[in-house]
């Protein structure tokens, strides 16, 4: 139910995003539209009863990490207080100890971080790290960059084709190839999965042909390649993409249109 409901949020906000006002009641009107697009009663009651459900679960999960957080900054604001006595009292043992517990530490708050802001599925970054991590408060770029939007055009194809776990491992593939094909070329870059089968790569400190031509290459290589599934489905992974170099305080909702434009020149 989750993932059909965050299908249907996907879809109503790519329709409304080049809207610069969205009333709640065009919101609800275009969700709708979508959720019986996908088949979805909203007044259905069963369906009411499973989104009761997964508000408890979510709540549950929520109430998880504020209990883990909660820990962790009690233990910091311990060590915090062990370190500052055996600096006083230049204990070298007491601080070789809570150096250790330190990293400990780090590595609890890590793992939180990254059940927050990452994705389920794909382990790329989600719209959570992208809106409170990436961009400023009001959804300006923090710094120059070069964006790619990635569009795996297939997947809706293939999910009602066939199933949603063939649709699903495309994606996973496709993220993981991007992923590795960066990374052998040694630059900085971030990729998230904005939309149900939408990517934005962001690359700072580099050349914009040179990274034009990389995400060329890469999809020519990568359509070179077929998938078999387990049921003997072939595919051949592809995907759409569009580049822009942009600067800090550009609005990211304005660049997200104009590349969702090169898509569809």
């Amino acid at each position: 139910m989750k993932d059909r409901l965050k299908e249907i949020t996907d879809l109503t906000i790519n329709e409304l995003l080049e809207e610069e006002v969205i009333l709640p009641s065009e919101y609800f009107e275009c969700f709708d539209k979508h959720a019986k697009l996908c088949e979805v009663d909203l007044e259905d009651e069963e369906f009411e009863k499973e989104v009761d459900e997964l508000l408890l679960k979510e709540i549950g999960t929520i109430n998880d990490y504020v209990k883990s957080a909660t820990k962790s900054i009690d233990s910091a604001a311990t060590l915090t207080l062990d370190a500052q006595k055996a600096i006083e009292e230049n204990n070298s043992d007491a601080l070789k100890k809570l150096y250790s517990q330190i990293r400990d530490l780090q590595i609890e708050l890590q793992d939180i971080t990254e059940n927050i802001y990452k994705d389920y599925l794909t382990s790329a970054y989600n719209k959570k790290w992208l809106y409170h991590k990436y961009l400023a408060e009001n959804s300006k770029i923090k710094e120059d960059a070069i964006i790619i939007l990635i569009d795996v055009t297939d997947f809706e194809y293939i999910k009602k084709t066939y199933n949603k776990l063939i649709s699903n491992n495309l994606l996973i593939f496709i993220f993981e190839f991007i992923n590795k094909e960066f990374k052998k070329e040694d630059i900085d870059f971030e990729i998230c999965r904005y939309l149900t089968n939408k990517f934005i790569i962001s690359v700072k400190n580099n050349n914009f042909n040179s990274v034009t031509n990389l995400i060329k290459n890469t999809s020519s290589v990568l359509f070179g390649t077929t998938l078999k599934s387990n049921s003997g489905v072939m595919i051949k992974p592809n995907y759409k993409y569009s580049t822009l170099s942009i600067k800090k305080d550009d609005s990211f909702h304005e660049i997200l249109n104009s590349l969702i434009k090169k898509l569809e020149a």
